[in-house]
């Protein structure tokens, strides 16, 4: 049963109100949430080679999820595929000039947010906050099962 002390649908909350946020923020650049992360993932990483993978365990996503945002993004023209020249069978990820384009206000919008997030907090707060979210993520993932990429890697066994 849940007490007044129930962390879970305080952090659900958190994530669907910020999703909102993020999806009326992001319209005008024909962006989802997800996409625009892994857009802004593959736009600081832009000097160095990066696959699926990376954005999996980046994200602590399914590789089927990956595939799906990195097609769209494909289609939408905001990536493209080179050949690897370290491993031909691989295909490096590549940002386009759109993405380029729409980097400087997804950044701006991303700050917005985070502005508002932590609105009337201290730093110190913050970074209690920051610190005990953090020790959240990792109590949450030492539960077997529920990490996306671990049926992947038993597959590849």
């Amino acid at each position: 049963m849940l007490t007044e002390l129930a962390v879970s649908p305080r952090i659900k909350r958190i994530s669907n109100a910020l999703e909102r946020k993020r999806t009326l923020d992001l319209e005008d650049m024909d962006l989802t949430s997800s996409q625009a992360f892994v857009l802004g993932y593959l736009l600081r990483h832009r000097e160095e080679p990066v696959n699926p993978g990376d954005i999996c365990r980046h994200f602590d996503l399914s590789h089927p999820t990956v595939t799906g945002i990195l097609q769209r993004l494909e289609c939408k023209g905001f990536l493209t595929y080179a050949e690897d020249s370290a491993d031909r069978r691989r295909k490096r990820i590549c940002v386009t000039e759109k993405a380029l384009d729409v980097q400087h206000r997804a950044n701006q919008r991303c700050q917005e947010t985070e502005a508002l997030v932590s609105g009337t907090l201290s730093e110190e707060e913050l970074r209690t906050l920051v610190g005990l979210l953090d020790r959240v993520i990792a109590n949450i993932g030492q539960v077997e099962g529920l990490d996306p990429c671990q049926k992947r890697k038993e597959e590849g066994k």
